[in-house]
């Protein structure tokens, strides 16, 4: 509650550039991000929005509507020319290594580079391991070092990392056990979803919200869609990588895989050939 309060204190009137209200169509009382600095937000009152800072030391948290920790956040900042291309860019998150801001018409959206993918912060892509390098280590700079954290291993579901003081140390779960990323502890195999599951892509542009369309001209790119708006062009996977409509990601093509006119990446296995024998 404290920190809530924080937020409508350092409330300002200084007018800071944006192209588009934030808080049209929402109600009064909402904060919302301002994807230009990280201790930045707009308060919502009658339609208007009223930029803000946090205190020192803070940063803005729309999911928990108020200034937290850096630790607890992970800052999206979109660039100051994104709002007036119709391109869509991916940006780098700092202190992390799958997940990155997807920017278009000036909104930041959080994404996660698909299973054995990171984020290459110069080519813009999620691209496999042994081609990023992002040298954060195990253990994200923005933890709190004090406090233990634990993160899941993305090669092994029953093992998981604990991070402190900047260093991490690989654990294992009990037998039968997976480690849970969203409770952090190992948990029954029923409650963990180690790979995900199949997810239904829109193949036309919806007209609310962020999703990710498919090429269907291709399978290894994809549009942006913000509000029924599509972008005017795609964004290409890293080589080697599909657009994958089952997870609406770029990704490794795997028996599951599907593209958007729903054929299978994977190259189909050729039939035996029986020698016939020379008499």
């Amino acid at each position: 509650m404290f920190r809530r309060l924080l937020i409508a204190v350092v409330v300002t009137l200084a007018a800071r550039g944006t192209v588009a209200n934030p808080c049209e169509g929402r109600p009064d009382g909402l904060f919302v991000n301002d994807f230009t600095a990280c201790d930045a937000f707009f308060s919502c009152f009658r339609g208007e929005a009223i930029p803000g800072v946090c205190p020192v030391g803070f940063v803005f948290n729309e999911d928990a509507q108020l200034c937290d920790f850096p630790w607890n956040v992970k800052c999206l900042l979109c660039p100051a020319d994104s709002a007036d291309s119709p391109t869509p860019t991916l940006e780098p998150i700092q202190g992390e290594c799958s997940f990155y801001t997807l920017c278009f018409q000036g909104v930041g959206a959080l994404r996660e580079c698909a299973d054995g993918l990171l984020f290459d912060a110069t080519a813009g892509i999620c691209d496999l391991a042994e081609n990023v390098d992002c040298d954060l280590g195990i253990c994200p700079s923005n933890l709190n070092p004090n406090i233990p954290t634990f993160l899941p291993n993305p090669a092994d579901c029953s093992r998981y990392f604990i991070c402190i003081g900047g260093m991490a140390e690989e654990a294992q779960c009990a037998p039968t056990l997976l480690f849970n990323p969203d409770t952090r502890r190992c948990d029954l195999e029923e409650n963990v979803e180690c790979i995900e599951g199949s997810i239904p892509a829109p193949t036309t542009c919806p007209p609310t919200g962020l999703h990710y369309i498919g090429n269907p001209v291709d399978c290894v790119s994809y549009f942006v869609c913000l509000n029924g708006v599509q972008s005017d062009a795609s964004i290409e996977c890293a080589a080697g990588l599909i657009f994958d409509v089952t997870i609406s990601a770029c990704a490794i093509p795997n028996e599951e895989s599907r593209c958007a006119d729903g054929s299978n990446p994977l190259p189909v296995p050729p039939v035996p050939q029986t020698q016939m024998e020379v008499k």
